[in-house]
């Protein structure tokens, strides 16, 4: 049992003081909960590689299990190793960031000249657009001497998930103090830990890191979205236990401010940088 006061009952939510009852050096007992009269963490006498397929598969009860009744503490390494997960795919061209981009900019269509650069976009992100490009690593080129640039990538994706967090605990916090009429007790170290479970979805984007290009390659990255996306929707509607609906349109807006900070984050560190 984690040294936490308050621990969570994982199917209804009801806070409770103990997770079990120790009446020998090898007898305890689980503790029922009086709301739903069911054990109040089943997954303390489970083994982590049940827990871990439960969470892949998207139980609600496993992610309250890790969030209120155990010890998630280093979730700030597994924020920081994710992170360098997203910024590698983005960095190396593999991530569905640069496909957004891609497609935005229409790089397909783009001629040499900039003066003859067609794209449907506007004047003003047409000009951003060709930064990026011009900025960016070219096919020939030795991965090694754009380290500096990996970091640059780095930098713009920690904005992009700062400015991520920041929305969503401001939308969803008063959605639940004003609409719903509900104490509002999600600190911002319990939203990061949140965030770092969800999104270890992103390991299934590794296969796109080397398999190679292949026309199934968009197909892949969508897939992972929307599984991602899904596995954030039921995290923070366990976290903020808000209605769902207003978790998926929550998380649409987070995620356009995250990409759209992260590219306007890249063409900034790269004039203060390089």
């Amino acid at each position: 049992m984690c040294d936490t006061k308050q621990y969570r009952c994982v199917n209804c939510r009801k806070g409770h003081s103990a997770l079990y009852k120790t009446y020998g050096p090898s007898v305890l007992k689980l503790t029922k909960c009086d709301k739903c009269k069911g054990i109040v963490d089943k997954y303390i006498e489970y083994d982590p590689v049940i827990v871990m397929i439960d969470l892949v598969l998207m139980s609600k009860e496993a992610q309250r299990h890790v969030l209120y009744n155990t010890g998630f503490e280093s979730y700030w390494k597994l924020f920081i190793i994710l992170m360098m997960l997203e910024t590698y795919g983005v960095w190396h061209s593999d991530s569905l960031f640069n496909l957004l981009v891609d497609t935005i900019c229409d790089f397909s269509n783009r001629m040499d000249n900039q003066s003859n650069y067609t794209t449907k976009v506007a004047e003003y992100w047409k000009v951003k657009c060709w930064e990026y490009k011009q900025e960016n690593r070219g096919d020939n080129n030795d991965l090694f001497i754009w380290e500096k640039d990996f970091y640059i990538q780095f930098l713009a994706t920690f904005s992009g998930i700062l400015v991520f967090l920041l929305i969503l605990h401001c939308i969803m916090s008063t959605v639940k103090s004003k609409f719903m009429n509900k104490e509002v007790a999600v600190s911002l170290p319990r939203v990061v830990q949140a965030f770092s479970l969800a999104n270890m979805s992103a390991v299934f984007s590794l296969p796109t890191l080397v398999w190679g290009a292949d026309a199934a390659r968009p197909l892949h990255y969508i897939l992972v979205f929307v599984y991602s996306f899904k596995v954030f929707t039921n995290v923070f509607t366990v976290l903020y236990e808000c209605p769902t609906p207003v978790t998926i349109v929550t998380l649409l807006l987070c995620n356009c401010a995250k990409y759209v900070t992260s590219f306007h984050a890249i063409l900034l560190f790269r004039g203060q940088i390089l």
